[in-house]
């Protein structure tokens, strides 16, 4: 399927009013066709032989960027001479450059610039050819030949005086407008440079970065509009969520199951996301169904709790649709910029990047913060306020002095191991020197008030402990007062 096709196939998943925020790949591919005959109209006013600058000589390239403009790499076309020996020098051995440069003026508008530099170099005569003379002394007719016209470069370059712009701020940039022609004379060799400024290519540019800026500014817009429907949706998420009421474990098993979806692939502690719009919509999908499966909107007592699911699936629901406006955006300009160069020889894919660039994870990024720190960080998880040790809930929690939590019971019997040192920082002597004064109040009552199931099962699976500790020491006390008997 063709690029610009599936364009339009991603466009339609779409909300109708992101529609003209999308970049339109067609509009500007047709302008590339009018740059290509804009150009070749320009050259051919410009008299260039195809001799004297064939088209390798567009490929440039950009190196880096001085003074808000890219510097380009030329490629240079030289036609080389051939020997003396074997015959005439060519009037058309020329050196011919072209540079392709896009500037930034102080307004911040990006031109995009042709500059053809030409070098003329003298005609050597030719060689008079050995003629065998009639009696008379006159050469035969058929021995006889006109002297070769030789155009000059004077020649190759001449345009009406109306075609010639002098370059000043007030000039407009019109169809294949010459701002300047420049000539000087370095001995025997003539140097000519022409800038050139096209209409069809700085419409393109105009255009396609006008697509961009329209769409930051709606990313813009919409982020705030985003942000202020989570901080709406959190405030009454909080009031649903509270310990005492029924709904508060349904949320948390329901944000339990949004975070191990892992709907937006991220590295720890790094919300940029690493999968694709469509892999988001996949998983996305995969986790609704598996929630209405297991039939917890069902079980919600608040009417409040079900409008507010309904609320949190809207939000990541625009989550995927910024995220699959930002790659068609980004893919488009890539496209098109590629299929510019393609088309026209006029390299820009590595200069246009430095005056207007897609980012297309740093909003997305941010957004996916908010929903996890914003919401699903309203509702307390089990899995963060387990103890290193044993992976239970840090019941009864010790703050060693290097600020690790662990359940005191595991410090009892680390201390019993002769295990001194933190097990997960090795902090020397942090687990010797832990007493009561290391139990941290705040934390034991958060967990008595969000964990209270949790807690009683490890205060049964602690007791159950204890007793078979008892029990093994019963056991073993009475082993030792029995008589020996050998079979």
């Amino acid at each position: 399927m063709k690029f610009g096709k599936t364009i339009e196939t991603s466009a339609k998943e779409l909300p109708e009013d992101w529609q003209p925020y999308i970049i339109q790949y067609k509009l500007l591919k047709k302008n590339i066709k009018r740059i290509v005959n804009e150009l070749d109209d320009t050259f051919r006013l410009l008299n260039l032989d195809a001799s004297a600058i064939s088209d390798d000589a567009i490929l440039l390239d950009s190196e880096s960027v001085h003074s808000g403009a890219a510097s380009i790499m030329s490629q240079e076309t030289t036609d080389q001479a051939d020997s003396a020996l074997s015959g005439p020098v060519s009037a058309a051995d020329t050196a011919g450059k072209i540079e392709y440069l896009i500037e930034k003026d102080e307004d911040g508008v990006v031109h995009p610039v042709i500059t053809v530099k030409l070098r003329s170099h003298p005609v050597s005569p030719p060689i008079d050819p050995i003629v065998e003379l009639n009696d008379d002394g006159s050469a035969p007719l058929d021995e006889l030949s006109l002297p070769p016209t030789t155009p000059t470069l004077a020649q190759q370059i001449s345009l009406p005086e109306a075609a010639i712009v002098p370059p000043t701020s007030n000039t407009p940039h019109v169809a294949g407008n010459v701002v300047q022609i420049e000539t000087k004379q370095d001995g025997n060799v003539t140097e000519t440079q022409v800038t050139v400024r096209l209409q069809t290519d700085q419409a393109f540019f105009d255009q396609l970065i006008d697509y961009i800026e329209r769409t930051r500014a709606f990313e813009k817009d919409y982020t705030h509009q985003y942000n202020t429907n989570v901080q709406t949706l959190g405030v009454d998420l909080t009031a649903v969520t509270s310990p005492f009421k029924h709904d508060f474990e349904i949320w948390r098993e329901i944000f339990r199951l949004y975070m191990d979806a892992d709907i937006w692939s991220h590295t720890e502690g790094d919300f940029r996301p690493t999968n694709s719009a469509h892999e988001g919509q996949e998983r996305f999908t995969a986790f609704t169904r598996h929630i209405e499966k297991l039939g917890l909107p069902r079980k919600f007592r608040d009417k409040l709790s079900g409008k507010l699911l309904v609320s949190f699936y809207k939000l990541n629901t625009e989550l995927i649709y910024m995220k699959l406006l930002q790659e068609m955006n980004e893919a488009a300009t890539r496209k098109i910029i590629k299929k510019h160069d393609k088309r026209t020889h006029l390299v820009a894919k590595t200069q246009f990047p430095q005056f207007v660039a897609i980012d297309t994870t740093t909003l997305t990024k941010a957004l996916i913060f908010t929903i996890h720190n914003d919401l699903v960080g309203i509702v307390p998880q089990i899995d963060d306020y387990l103890c290193p040790m044993c992976l239970n809930v840090a019941w009864r929690p010790l703050r060693l002095e290097c600020n690790h939590v662990f359940c005191s019971r595991c410090v009892v019997k680390a201390s019993r191991r002769r295990m001194f040192n933190c097990p997960v920082c090795r902090a020397k002597g942090a687990i010797y020197r832990a007493g009561v004064d290391n139990v941290d109040q705040a934390l034991l009552n958060f967990l008595k008030l969000y964990f209270p199931k949790e807690i009683k099962e490890k205060q049964a699976d602690i007791q159950q402990e204890i007793s078979e500790e008892e029990v093994g020491i019963i056991t073993a006390a009475q082993s030792r007062h029995k008589p020996c008997i050998i079979m």
